[in-house]
């Protein structure tokens, strides 16, 4: 197979598959069918690698690509002057490579269909079916495409504007057609992800199917199949708990996959009450969530008896350790492995669901096996009606004595001999499940002080107390660490969490070292029983406050102390000088909806977009958004009020200067972050964008040319020499602000970099060689690394500008910014010294969101959310008189851009409406506020419909006599 195409929707994995078939065919000489039985997740480096090796081109197809930019053309160098010559490219290069190679070595064409392929590809049709011949180049010179190439392509059916022609189809030796596949979202989460996760997860992906389809209107000659949203676009990260993996999945679902949705009908392909669906899907996923845990309480009762024991509780069980256990020299077995089972159940760390099943009955942390069914195993718990199959025996006066690990026997000493019975643990679920008791392992005889083996016990011989009680507390430590891991982000409480628990690791294990000072296994265990109670996160409820020392803490951290058993416990020694809090937080964290760098970084999409109608601060909350990350104590965003020149003067201490771009290596914002802005607009390049040349003058009248990069390639420069820079794992973060992103064709501003924006950390080869800031060597590789984001706005009622084609809308997320009544109060009330809600912004901001609310006036064909009037045109100003400012951005903003949406058809009316309208006297008298909203919505469309013609007063509707009028309505109103 030489030539291969694999073609499918946005988000069926088409370069996922192209990266990883060239991987599997060159290297490992697969044949093209075989690839698809292998696991690609777990060759992702090797792929990576192979992409970048020599044997390699990755080509990102974008629209102002030519045949010139790839195989043998012009090449125009600026080093002080213009150097023009004929250069091999990239193709060539690599074929030349080849040749005489027994080496196999692969092409990719990315998005082919971006551009014109056949005069992409020029002659190199003919070298593609007839290999090892040469086609002639400029200035005599030729090349060929040798047998061991592979060439493959990969085509976004979506894609308008460039159909694949049949001179380049009929070519393919292969074709793969990807489409959105719910077997490949099933094995994707096999096995990775619990039962009950996964069907969650499919539920949604078929409801989301199924909602297209039957709402979907299709032109004759487009294929419904090609708009369903791809697998990928349900696909996250498998790490972590159910609950984690599902939270991701809710923000793919809101960011992407709801906005792709939304595109669709706003494109008039789609119809259905949006709205409805996406808080029916919303509600999938958060009943889907409430269920995980199907364990509604675990109490704990008498075997015989049955009877509840109270108190069931940790401070009880802590207690009883403490009082009882350690004084008795820790040799009450049965009762210090329930102690550490109540703690790991009852302190809330770990819902109930997870510490069940990944901690206290996964035989994978510790296994019993059945003395009666060799193959049935157990844990820490078993249910009450198997425990007898798990017992050992012993010779004695010559017969064999049964000794249970699992005893429902009364016990003859510890905690519950008085009541002549023994404990199990009573658990009731939230669904028809009967409730099912389990008894705890507690047949301790022998203690051999080993943890090399998964097993707790040698074969024919009693559990090892020591063994069983240390690898429980060890994976509890170890599962509690990685999920705090996977959730704390920036978040300094869980990131505070994380470093004690990695402490209380290091003391188990030191602990564990200690035993060999110690003579004998009751010494061993006395030691160890006293020492595990130090294990804070262990014997502390969630929420609760851990204290330490600041000083020991950082210093044990640090490496600055070394580590040992009296180090760690004189953490615990606290002045009031030194005291810092800890608190104990559970695993169980769901991501705020609104802290979108988590989700940026959840689901690993750097890229967003603020998207809404004129008006809604898309522009400002950017900013804000980027101060938060860069500067989150920053006094502009503790006030109650914050303006734009508040959030823009505490923004400018990280503003990238000409000055960090020039000297990167010796910039402050290399620790600091920093971030920059770049507005588009339709005759926005490449060249503006990421590379160009640049022509300067010089003291002897003749230009100086060099090829220099622009914003992002600057940008991307200084974030990847700041992450080097940085030994940690928090690397300081980048901003670049796109003002008005759609106004640019994206395609062709980010040219090759479209895929860089999936691969971050990728080499992407660019046509202008430019000088390395750092090594001095000249490159043409750039790379977007991962602490550099991209945050764009979007004008969604601009619809004469570019749309984002879904190949590149599939990278980034989208964040709806919505009119919002409520930043108007606030502005009022800052602005005015008052807490009421009474004014004239307010009452024209109701009046003209009735307008889109009125079947009367809206046109249905489009999105509200689109369309409707942001709160900016109606916020008070506090530098001149509020009643000019209302007036000024209602009649020089807010009306003009509604004339608009009439002429666009958005809005429209066909009642006479110079017949209705009302005074400013009638519809102060209106007896409900829904009544005088009414009135005044049919005056504002009446102005927008008639500006410029009469009323039915014969008076000329302009600009002065909607502001007479405004200013009539205040009066009336006394605001």
């Amino acid at each position: 197979m030489k030539n291969i195409l694999i073609k499918g929707s946005p988000g069926t994995g088409k370069t996922f598959l192209a990266r990883a078939m060239a991987f599997y065919l060159c290297h490992d000489k697969l044949k093209p069918d075989n690839v698809f039985a292998k696991d690609i997740y777990t060759d992702l480096d090797d792929i990576e690698r192979f992409i970048d090796s020599e044997y390699c081109e990755f080509i990102q197809v974008h629209p102002s690509m030519s045949y010139e930019d790839i195989v043998y053309g012009i090449e125009i160098k600026a080093s002080g002057s213009i150097d023009i010559s004929y250069t091999e490219r990239r193709i060539k290069e690599l074929c030349d490579r080849a040749n005489g190679s027994s080496d196999l070595y692969c092409i990719i064409f990315d998005d082919v269909r971006r551009t014109n392929a056949g005069a992409l590809l020029g002659n190199l049709l003919y070298a593609m079916e007839y290999r090892n011949q040469p086609v002639e180049l400029i200035e005599g010179k030729t090349m060929n495409i040798p047998d061991n190439v592979i060439l493959i392509f990969t085509e976004i059916n979506q894609m308008f504007g460039n159909n694949l022609d049949y001179a380049l189809r009929r070519r393919m030796d292969y074709v793969k057609e990807l489409s959105s596949d719910k077997e490949i979202l099933d094995a994707y989460y096999d096995s990775a992800v619990s039962l009950n996760t996964k069907s969650i997860i499919l539920d949604i992906f078929d409801s989301v199917r199924n909602f297209i389809v039957r709402n979907m209107t299709m032109d004759p000659g487009l294929q419904l199949e090609d708009y369903i949203p791809g697998h990928g676009m349900f696909m996250v990260e498998r790490s972590g708990t159910s609950y984690l993996i599902l939270d991701k999945v809710k923000q793919k679902l809101i960011y992407q996959v709801f906005p792709y949705i939304s595109d669709l009908y706003s494109s008039g392909m789609l119809t259905g009450d949006l709205e409805a669906f996406f808080e029916k899907t919303k509600n999938m996923i958060n009943t889907g969530v409430a269920s995980l845990n199907n364990i509604a309480d675990i109490k704990k009762i008498m075997v015989k008896s049955g009877s509840v024991v109270t108190p069931f509780s940790l401070l009880d069980s802590k207690n009883y350790y403490i009082s009882t256990i350690i004084p008795g020299g820790c040799k009450e077995h049965r009762g210090i492995m329930e102690c550490v089972i109540d703690a790991i159940v009852l302190n809330g760390v770990f819902p109930y669901d997870v510490a069940f099943s990944s901690l206290l009955t996964n035989t994978n942390v510790a296994t019993v096996e059945s003395n009666t069914t060799p193959t049935e195993h157990a844990s820490y718990l078993v249910e009450k009606n198997r425990a007898n199959k798990f017992f050992y025996e012993t010779p004695k006066a010559g017969r064999k004595v049964s000794h249970a690990y699992y005893s429902l026997k009364s016990p003859r000493t510890g905690r519950w001999s008085s009541k002549k019975d023994t404990i199990a643990y009573s658990i009731s679920y939230t669904d028809s499940t009967m409730d099912r008791v389990y008894i705890p392992l507690n047949g301790f005889r022998s203690h051999i002080f080993t943890i090399d083996s998964v097993r707790i016990h040698p074969d024919n011989n009693t559990a090892e107390i020591y063994s069983a009680v240390y690898r429980l507390i060890d994976s509890y430590l170890k599962q509690f660490e990685l999920n705090v891991s996977l959730i704390m982000g920036g978040d300094k409480v869980y990131i505070d969490l994380h470093n004690l628990i990695l402490l209380e690791s290091r003391y188990l294990k030191t602990v564990h070292k200690g035993l060999r000072n110690y003579k004998g296994e009751k010494a061993k265990m006395e030691y160890f029983g006293n020492k595990i109670i130090m294990l804070q996160t262990l014997w502390n409820s969630k929420e609760d406050f851990i204290y330490v020392d600041e000083v020991k803490f950082e210093d044990l951290l640090s490496g600055k102390t070394e580590f040992s058993v009296d180090a760690y416990e004189d953490l615990y020694k606290y002045t009031p000088s030194t005291k810092k809090t800890i608190i104990l937080k559970g695993v169980l964290k769901m991501t705020d909806l609104k802290d979108y760098q988590k989700i940026m970084e959840n689901i690993g999409v750097r890229q967003m977009i603020f998207q809404g109608p004129p008006g809604t601060s898309k522009t400002f909350e950017t900013k804000k958004f980027v101060l938060k990350q860069l500067n989150p104590s920053s006094p502009a965003l503790a006030k109650a009020f914050i303006s734009q020149e508040d959030i823009s003067a505490d923004l400018e201490q990280f503003k990238l200067t000409e000055n960090d771009y020039t000297n990167p290596s010796v910039s402050p914002k290399l620790t600091t972050g920093g971030w920059d802005l770049v507005q588009f607009h339709p005759s926005y390049g490449y060249e503006d964008f990421i590379r160009g040349i640049e022509v300067k003058p010089s003291a002897s009248g003749v230009p100086f040319y060099e090829s220099v990069n622009r914003i992002l390639g600057k940008m991307a420069e200084i974030a990847k020499i700041a992450a080097d820079n940085c030994t940690g794992d928090d690397k300081p973060k980048f901003y670049l602000i796109i003002d008005e992103i759609n106004r640019a064709n994206l395609a062709t501003v980010f040219g090759e970099l479209i895929y860089g924006l999936e691969y971050r950390n990728s080499r992407v080869s660019t046509p202008y060689e430019i000088k390395d800031v750092i090594t001095g060597n000249p490159t043409k590789d750039i790379m977007l690394g991962k602490n550099l984001f991209i945050i764009g706005t979007m004008n969604t009622a601009d619809k004469s500008i570019d749309s984002i084609d879904y190949a590149i809308r599939r990278r980034f997320l989208f964040i709806d910014s919505p009119a919002n009544r409520d930043v108007i109060i606030s502005c009022y009330q800052n602005a005015s010294g008052k807490t009421d809600e009474e004014s004239i912004e307010l009452l024209l901001f109701d009046a003209v969101q009735r307008v889109f609310d009125d079947k009367r006036y809206f046109n249905d064909e489009y999105q509200k959310s689109d369309v409707k009037l942001g709160h900016t045109y109606f916020l008070r100003s506090t530098s001149k008189p509020y009643e000019e400012v209302i007036i000024e951005h209602f009649v020089f903003q807010v009306i003009p851009i509604l004339r608009e949406y009439v002429k666009d058809g958005i809005l429209d009316s066909i009642e006479d409406l110079a017949s209705l309208e009302h005074t400013e006297k009638e519809i102060k008298r209106a007896s409900t506020v829904d009544e005088k909203l009414n009135l005044l919505a049919e005056n504002i469309m009446l102005y927008v419909k008639e500006f410029g013609n009469k009323n039915k007063s014969g008076e000329i509707i302009n600009n002065e006599y909607i502001g007479n009028f405004i200013e009539k309505l205040r009066v009336e109103f006394s605001y």
